[in-house]
């Protein structure tokens, strides 16, 4: 299979809303530790790092996490926290480029330099992977793999992931390659998914078979949750996996997401066809085609369904519930008022569906009255 190198050329829109999705999310994971007195050094790791910018000089993830950090410079001043960034790049002659783009930002942002040491490797994935894991095994880390293809996030480096603390990953796969090279030796060995699966779902909805084949490797007791982007580039479709132990980290990331896309927070395109069902919606000429639920309305209905068959229902539980199916606070909060306006569900105060609530024990109780 011919290997495409994206830092040849200008990077194209599927490649810029994967950039911002990783841009914003290291923006929204750093000042969770930096602002921690007792936390005193922060990994963040850029397995596959390129050059640092495209042919027209947009930046890619190493200068991306390098402006981020300098946003924050007050509060590394303050707190003294230091920064360890790791950047690999297996091609020599992007690994030159890299290097010398890297110390040309720090250079031009010279206070920096206290805080945040930048260690250059060129060495192949699977090896620097190991050692990356052993160095960064005793402070909060965050995992960039942007690979091209999908051997890397084979089944073995994710059960690796799987027992890593404190340690949220974004990882990027060609997902769509499992649809159409599934026969092939080079592509089932690294992840297992069998053909009946692959057949038997639209070809949009393939980057939430390859989650799903995710989520069977992960066991019962362990508390990594994962989440999907599918991003669309021309016929394929490539996707972001998100991991993190921690509801705050689910929460931040699902923000990013249903910001970048505010009618399925899971795609940057029309994955389940839910502006089709909005419009159906007010189809009064066929009322079974009325029936179809955009992806937001059928998780209200999930909400509603809780009231009525639990009738007493806290905060803590709802916002648990929300981020478990992949949605953010704001859809529970207005089915709420909307039951509260109906009279179907009684509370005092405020919502308080965020995990500041849940963190200060700010508990509500949602009761079921109709």
């Amino acid at each position: 299979m011919m290997h495409i190198d994206h830092h040849s050329k200008p990077y194209d829109e599927g490649t810029l809303n994967k950039l911002e999705i990783f841009s914003s999310y290291v923006e929204s994971w750093l000042p969770t530790f930096i602002m921690q007195k007792n936390i005193t050094e922060i990994n963040i790791v850029d397995f596959f790092a390129g050059l640092g910018y495209d042919s027209e000089g947009k930046p890619g993830t190493p200068i991306l996490i390098l402006k981020k950090v300098n946003v924050f410079f007050g509060n590394l001043m303050k707190n003294n926290t230091i920064i360890n960034l790791f950047l690999n790049e297996y091609n020599s002659y992007k690994y030159n480029a890299l290097v010398e783009n890297c110390q040309s930002y720090l250079n031009n942002n010279s206070r920096l330099k206290k805080f945040v040491n930048v260690h250059y490797s060129n060495e192949d994935f699977n090896s620097i992977y190991q050692k990356i894991i052993e160095i960064t095994s005793y402070h909060p880390n965050l995992f960039l793999i942007d690979q091209s293809g999908i051997k890397f996030t084979n089944q073995n480096n994710f059960n690796t992931l799987l027992k890593l603390k404190r340690t949220d990953f974004l990882f990027f796969i060609s997902s769509s390659f499992f649809k159409r090279f599934s026969n092939e030796d080079e592509f089932s060995k690294h992840l297992k998914i069998n053909e009946e699966e692959l057949s038997s779902n639209p070809y949009n909805f393939i980057h939430r078979v390859v989650l799903d084949k995710y989520k069977s490797l992960i066991p019962k007791e362990s508390e990594l949750m994962i989440f999907p982007f599918s991003i669309k580039k021309a016929a394929n479709i490539y996707g972001i996996i998100f991991g993190s132990k921690h509801i705050l980290g689910v929460e931040k990331f699902l923000k990013i997401a249903w910001d970048k896309n505010r009618v399925n927070g899971e795609a940057d395109y029309d994955i389940d066809e839910d502006e089709n069902k909005t419009q159906l919606l007010l189809n009064f000429d066929n009322p079974e085609q009325s029936k179809q639920l955009t992806k937001i309305e059928a998780f209200k209905n999930k909400v509603e369904e809780l009231l009525k068959q639990k009738k007493c229902v806290t905060n803590k539980e709802l916002y648990y519930f929300t981020c478990d199916h992949g949605h953010i606070a704001q859809h529970t909060i207005g089915k709420l008022r909307e039951l509260k306006r109906n009279k179907n569900i009684n509370y005092k105060g405020h919502t308080k569906i965020s995990w500041d609530a849940i963190h200060k024990s700010d508990l509500v109780t949602f009761r079921w009255i109709k």
